[in-house]
């Protein structure tokens, strides 16, 4: 008889494992060359790629400015249209752009890629927590 509890807790033991590892997911890492020193949080949906990272301080419009340059792959089957976030944690601001972000229809086709520009007004040094957000948008 104890040795039949041993074996269920076991088996629930090695149940909760997988469980809990399934849920955890696998990490994103971008394909792409990541030129940035700030530690990324990425969350990318699986229909696209970064292809391309990058941020640097510089003028935008005669303005300190903390510059991202971003590379978006369209690696589903059908065109899409993205949503780029990036987050900057610790500054409390934030920047966006749609990718594409105009066009008829705005979509990027299979396998197409866009380099976007998000510029930061204001900032005037690099981020040392980032959290880039990229999502698919329904177009229509």
């Amino acid at each position: 008889m104890r040795k039949k509890g041993r074996i269920v807790i076991l088996l629930f033991g090695a149940l909760a494992l997988l469980i809990a590892a399934g849920c955890a997911g696998t990490k994103y890492v971008p394909k792409g060359q990541v030129a940035c020193p700030a530690n990324i949080t990425w969350n990318v949906v699986p229909q696209a790629d970064i292809t391309s990272f990058s941020c640097t301080v510089a003028k935008f419009k005669k303005k300190p400015a903390v510059i991202f340059k971003v590379g978006v792959k369209n690696i589903s089957d059908k065109a899409q249209r993205f949503r780029v976030q990036i987050f900057l944690l610790e500054e409390g601001k934030a920047v966006g752009h749609l990718v594409p972000r105009k066009g008829k229809p705005p979509v990027l086709k299979p396998g197409q890629e866009k380099v976007v520009t998000c510029p930061v007004i204001k900032a005037t040094q690099l981020p040392k927590k980032l959290e880039v957000v990229i999502k698919t948008i329904s177009i229509g």
